[in-house]
């Protein structure tokens, strides 16, 4: 098992480096397929995803040595990986697995042909390559959420139920998830599907790097709340208001009773590499999630103290929309409308399946908490939320428009 061959697509992505860095200490033979990136080769952007070993020789420096590890430069978006005829070949001839990390993963509804291109036309030119030369295993990494609207509890075993969706990102994983199902039963591909939830940073460390989901508005509030103490020590209260947490008590759209699915990036990789080396899990579909989800007013009392934010009350949308807002829960609900869909409950996802095969394994999903928040939330205020260079200062307020949120709306789980 450990002599294998795997090539990974989106090992630069967050998922896929964790992916990557678990099969490669499992001993496996990588290749890294890596897209060019505007000025950026791809052994540039390959090496971010193995941290340094304390040394002068990174990680992946020393697995490329060992000819454990071959980076491969290309696009799983275009024909042949946009590889020449004889290397393509070449490649199929030597991978014995793959594991399809990766995705567009934006929400902007305006991008729906690069959904289309990466995530649809991407899935249906992998499985190609998985009947190209031999016989190849095919792991796909999908997403929970390619259930959409559905709000009853959903099964690993399904997918099409005449569900709606939220956005292009959920309706194009579920279109190229039903396209490799059905490609592989046709072609006998043997194929391991994993859904997970939204992916948080590492759990021990806070490491992350992506700085979407839970950490836009996190970013919000804390941007809020430094705009409210520089305001105050130039003297002008804006809120007009004796009440000095007044400023910072802000109402936000959303069912406190509604969980949200969380779940630490390190341990989705855990156990997706553990259920993948598993035959048990061939031709199946897992649910990579969190079995106790935190509810949306228990994530919310968490980022306030983890913000300082003296008060987030959560309301129903109709009450928000019939009320007057200040210019500070404008500014939240503009960061983090993308993510409004998902503040009013999100179905109940079953993993049966998933929890059978990691029983005994001593891999579990660690419970949310506040302390697990503090850590996420630290990390991210730490790297300046991912943007080194920029400060809050650069974050302009302004009654008639945002000028610059510098938010990437990415996806929940990628």
């Amino acid at each position: 098992m450990r002599h294998k061959t795997i090539l990974i697509t989106g090992a630069t992505g967050f998922l896929g480096s964790y992916i990557a860095r678990e099969l490669s200490e499992a001993g496996f033979h990588l290749k890294l397929l890596v897209r060019k990136k505007s000025t950026i080769g791809a052994k540039e952007r390959a090496s971010e995803i193995f941290p340094p070993y304390g040394t002068k020789e990174s990680a992946l420096h020393l697995l490329r040595k060992q000819n454990h590890l071959e980076i491969i430069e290309g696009d799983v978006s275009k024909n042949n990986f946009e590889l020449d005829m004889m290397n393509y070949l070449r490649l199929a001839e030597t991978v014995d697995e793959v594991f399809h990390c990766a995705a567009a993963t934006k929400f902007d509804d305006d991008i729906s042909d690069v959904h289309t291109r990466t995530n649809v036309f991407g899935a249906e030119l992998i499985a190609l390559f998985c009947i190209t030369g031999k016989l190849k295993r095919l792991h796909y990494i999908s997403t929970a959420y390619v259930a959409g609207r559905r709000r009853e509890t959903i099964l690993e075993n399904e997918l099409e139920k005449k569900q709606l969706f939220n956005n292009n990102y959920e309706r194009s994983k579920y279109i190229a998830e039903r396209t490799i199902s059905m490609f592989a039963r046709h072609y006998q591909i043997p194929y391991t599907i994993y859904r997970p939830s939204i992916i948080t940073g590492d759990a021990t460390t806070g490491y992350t790097k992506n700085y979407d989901n839970i950490y836009v508005f996190g970013k919000g509030l804390s941007h809020l709340k430094n705009y409210e103490m520089r305001d105050r020590r130039k003297g002008n209260d804006r809120t007009n208001s004796g009440n000095e947490n007044h400023f910072l008590s802000l109402k936000v759209p959303g069912d406190k009773y509604g969980t949200v699915n969380l779940i630490p990036v390190d341990y989705a990789a855990r156990s997706i590499v553990t259920i993948s080396r598993n035959e048990e899990s061939l031709n199946k579909t897992f649910h990579i999630v969190n079995p106790s989800p935190p509810t949306l007013g228990e994530l919310a009392e968490w980022m306030r103290i983890a913000t300082g934010v003296h008060h987030v009350k959560l309301i129903p949308m109709h009450e928000f929309q019939a009320q007057q807002h200040t210019l500070q829960e404008k500014l939240l609900f503009h960061w983090t409308k993308a993510f409004q869909p998902y503040m009013f409950g999100e179905p109940s996802f079953d993993s049966t399946g998933t929890r059978n095969l990691l029983r005994g394994t001593g891999i579990e999903c660690p419970l949310i908490t506040q302390e697990l928040v503090n850590r996420f939330l630290q990390y991210a205020i730490d790297t300046n939320w991912g943007n080194q260079g920029q400060t809050a200062a650069n974050i302009h307020f302004d009654d008639r428009n945002v000028i610059n949120s510098d938010n990437t709306l990415h996806s929940i789980n990628q």
